[in-house]
């Protein structure tokens, strides 16, 4: 039994982040609830689906000491939702019912005892830095749109990061492409470690990110598990049980064909040309040639779109295809300035990088076209 008192404003972002760890198709169903726990003037939001783990602490008024339930999370959302933006709903516990009380309003909900819900175990850490919310939130998001939705090949459905003494590296794949982003850093580590994170993890931690200001987080993890703590919220999943395999193999080597060219000036260009490349295939050939980079795309109704895109190149003239989505992707994500397209023969990889930043890498394997 308790009762508290908090502002809508404080409460529905931190509800909405949470929630983002419940599976909408879960079985169980104390796992579509989300716990609250009353202690020391804070009401605690955890939500699960058994692989990722999501808490929040947020202050509130009450004259109650401690307290412990489970309500259904959507319901929750929606009600906080409608309130009034200046609303300070009372919420409070009795006799198995959650109410929530705000003006002419209140809303009585079902719950579960908090005894069902499942306890996260503390685990052995095996490496434990901090760094700033935004280095972290580069690292994930230049590289996660690499990952794979769906493949029978467990690694390549999460991200990998690898940490040593100098450095933090993102690696994401889907067998077809692959993105590396390096984050120099001063460690205390003097192990290697590889830590594979699933993709519905990596997908919540940079929502959980973005949701709060800049500051250090603390990232820790073992064998099996993977934690993240800011100072509202704590975040844990489990780990992928796969061996990523050695990515630095799949970084070309010794490309004789190079051509640098605007960012901005090829995304436009490529976004143009798409337009009238086969829907499914998204296939764009690209010749390289004298002082420009010409673009050509064509479907199966015969239309045919070109661009060609001044640039600065170096080696050989070649015609080389690609998935224009693929190069689309890095190029959102790669830093403002001028891009350098490393080539060899048409059946060779092609590597993307930025010339203003070193620490980022992008592979594309060609397409016959």
């Amino acid at each position: 039994m308790f009762e508290l008192t908090i502002s809508k404003q404080q409460l529905l972002t931190p509800l909405l982040t949470v929630a983002g760890a419940v599976d909408k198709k879960q079985s169980l169903t104390i796992l579509s609830n989300i716990l609250l726990k009353l202690m020391d003037n804070q009401l605690i939001l955890t939500a699960t689906d058994l692989e990722i783990e999501i808490t929040c602490r947020v202050p509130c008024i009450t004259q109650n000491e401690a307290g412990l339930i489970t309500i259904p999370v959507k319901k929750m959302i929606d009600i906080v939702r409608s309130l009034e933006e200046d609303a300070n709903p009372t919420i409070a516990f009795k006799s198995g019912v959650v109410s929530i009380k705000e003006g002419r309003s209140q809303f009585k909900l079902a719950t579960l005892p908090a005894d069902d819900y499942p306890n996260s175990e503390d685990e052995v850490n095996e490496v434990e830095f901090s760094l700033k919310r935004d280095e972290f939130i580069h690292l994930l998001q230049s590289t996660q749109f690499a990952m794979s939705t769906q493949d029978v090949r467990a690694f390549l459905n999460g991200l990998l990061l690898e940490i040593d003494a100098q450095s933090i590296v993102a690696v994401a794949t889907d067998g077809h492409r692959m993105a590396i982003c390096r984050l120099p850093a001063q460690l205390a580590e003097q192990q290697h470690h590889r830590l594979l994170l699933p993709k519905k993890a990596v997908h919540e931690i940079i929502r959980l990110l973005n949701n709060i200001n800049d500051e250090a987080i603390l990232v820790s993890a073992g064998k099996n598990h993977f934690k993240l703590v800011t100072e509202q919220y704590t975040f844990s999943s489990k780990l992928i049980e796969a061996r990523f395999p050695p990515y630095a193999r799949a970084i070309p080597k010794e490309q004789d064909k190079i051509v640098v060219i605007d960012r901005d000036l090829l995304k436009r260009a490529l976004s143009r040309i798409i337009i009238l490349a086969n829907e499914k295939l998204r296939a764009v050939l690209l010749q390289i040639q004298a002082d420009q980079l010409t673009l050509i795309a064509n479907n199966q109704e015969q239309e045919e779109a070109i661009e060609s895109v001044p640039a600065q190149v170096q080696g050989e003239c070649l015609t080389i295809g690609i998935n224009a989505s693929y190069l689309l992707d890095v190029l959102a994500h790669v830093a403002e300035g001028p891009v350098r397209l490393s080539f060899s023969t048409t059946d060779s990889s092609i590597l993307v990088e930025s010339v203003n930043d070193e620490n980022y890498q992008y592979i594309i394997m060609p397409m016959k076209i």
